[in-house]
């Protein structure tokens, strides 16, 4: 659930209060007819540019990424025979489409083209967008600074719908320097814009939640999120409540309050098959198959997750099948440590790569780059357990450049300890090195048990090959298993990062 966006040129279409109702729902499919049936009556420019516009945002919401910004650079071609408004409303909804792939020169120009042409009113919402994309570029300061003006004038203008926008990234930009105290100020002045108004309301409590959260105050970011929640039941909007449940959830699995995060989750389910909203159930469906396997309850995540599956192909959504094929490609990397015997390893590791490969087929063909990333990491572990180093270590690397690229340092810290564990052959030397690395990333990123596990990793590395110390005690000297007699750290249940250390062991075992 998002905070209501800046809509610009579009609130002069008839149909927009239809559109944009769906849009705040979560109603995709809603969306993009009403987008789609605009874009086909749509008679002169301007009505062509917000038809391309709100398709566009819908694609966003959808997270089918490059449809959205093919028809935004479509709706900026349009724009250009219509009016400074409606010019500024599609450089703005392009700047934000290129930010959702990471294309940051591209949504840098986009957000100065909207500077430029905006005139009065319009011009906050530029600035709201140029700041966003300050943000994206880590230039925190400069980005606090265009909000703020953005809110002045928003507030100035009495579009409160605006200034709550703006304001919500002044309270981002806040959180990314640091600026505790004045995140949560910009925050309770977001709640105040909405207070009594319902759905506005319940997104400023999240907002407001979620700074809590990200300020160590899980407790009372729970609270708050509990009363965005209490707002739907009351109304007896099943759907918007399990919308709302699911990001309670979020905030209370990321505080530690794992068993009333798995509740929540449960509920929000419950909520999403009430109301008949697909989209919702397998959505959920794929976030609890996920935390099964963060809890390596690999057997249930994957009954979970087929079902998801299921429902995706039945309804044709790309972006959420690719990301719950990948949910079970990472459970059958995660069941290979039980596996009984070399053939039933063999066919748990070939149906992580089958589902892997989907997986990464669709991710990229959405514009995907975050599940991409993790598709290859998926790839990468199954085939560095198989005994690929080659193909283990290009799949890895892809995925480090993808880290690099978005700015992404667990994702670079992740896959690159992968790389380090290819290397153990040989160069155990840069292996070592680059287990230090990895290690280095995931701390600066703020991954405490990742970071410890690659230092683990970065030891075995290191010790690979020397002569055991002498043990204190005589006995009978007992045969090494490799499979087996690996110590692993399992705290916290981050299995995906701690038995990368047994896939070494393992991928380094002769075979017969």
């Amino acid at each position: 659930m998002m905070m209501p966006d800046i809509d610009g040129s579009l609130k002069s279409a008839s149909w927009a209060s239809d559109f944009l109702r769906h849009l705040a729902r979560e109603e995709v499919d809603q969306a993009l007819q009403i987008a789609n049936k605009a874009l086909e009556a749509a008679r002169d420019a301007g009505a062509k540019a917000n038809a391309l516009g709100a398709l566009a945002r819908a694609q966003l919401l959808g997270r089918e990424l490059l449809k959205a910004v093919e028809a935004a650079e479509q709706g900026v071609e349009a724009a250009k025979k219509a009016d400074a408004l409606t010019q500024a409303t599609a450089h703005q909804i392009a700047a934000k489409a290129y930010l959702a792939t990471f294309k940051v020169p591209e949504a840098t120009a986009a957000a100065d083209a909207a500077v430029a042409v905006a005139q009065g009113k319009a011009e906050a919402a530029a600035l709201t967008t140029h700041a966003q994309v300050c943000l994206a570029r880590d230039k925190k300061q400069e980005a606090l600074k265009v909000a703020r003006q953005a809110v002045a004038l928003f507030k100035e203008g009495k579009d409160q719908q605006g200034e709550a926008a703006a304001g919500e990234v002044v309270v981002r930009g806040c959180l990314a320097a640091k600026k505790g105290s004045e995140a949560l100020r910009a925050a309770n002045e977001v709640l105040a814009i909405y207070q009594g108004s319902g759905e506005g309301e319940s997104c400023a409590l999240l907002l407001l939640a979620k700074t809590k959260q990200a300020l160590g105050e899980s407790s009372e970011a729970q609270e708050l999120a509990q009363k965005a929640v209490d707002i739907f039941e009351k109304k007896g909007d099943r759907q918007m409540q399990g919308v709302t449940l699911k990001q309670l959830a979020d905030i209370c699995l990321a505080g530690g309050h794992n068993i009333d995060g798995w509740q929540y989750t449960r509920e929000a389910l419950e909520c999403f098959r009430e109301a008949g909203h697909q989209r919702g159930e397998a959505s959920t469906l794929c976030q609890i198959a996920a935390a099964h396997v963060e809890n390596g309850v690999f057997e249930e995540a994957l009954r979970i997750a087929e079902e998801g599956v299921a429902m995706c192909r039945e309804r044709s959504d790309r972006p959420q099948l690719g990301a719950t094929l990948n949910v079970i490609a990472t459970a059958h990397v995660g069941q290979l440590r039980f596996a009984r015997s070399d053939q039933q390893e063999q066919q748990m590791n070939w149906k992580a790569r089958l589902a892997g490969k989907e997986a990464l087929a669709i991710l990229q063909s959405v514009g995907d780059r975050v599940g991409e990333a993790n598709a290859l990491k998926s790839l990468a572990s199954a085939f560095l357990n198989y005994g690929n180093v080659s193909e283990a270590r290009f799949k890895a690397k892809q995925a480090v450049e993808i880290g690099k690229e978005i700015g992404n340092k667990q994702i670079e810290g992740e896959n690159l300890l992968l790389v380090a564990q290819t290397k153990i052959i040989e160069n155990k030397e840069e292996g070592a090195r680059l287990a230090r690395l990895s290690e280095k990333l995931l701390r600066e990123a703020g991954v405490a048990s990742a970071a410890r596990n690659a230092g683990d990793v970065h030891d075995f590395i290191r010790s690979y090959g020397s002569a055991p110390k002498e043990a204190k005690k005589k006995g009978v000297a007992q045969p090494v298993d490799l499979k087996t007699d690996i110590t692993l750290d399992m705290e916290d249940a981050k299995h995906r990062l701690a038995y990368f250390h047994g896939f070494t062991a393992r991928a380094v075992r002769p075979r017969s």
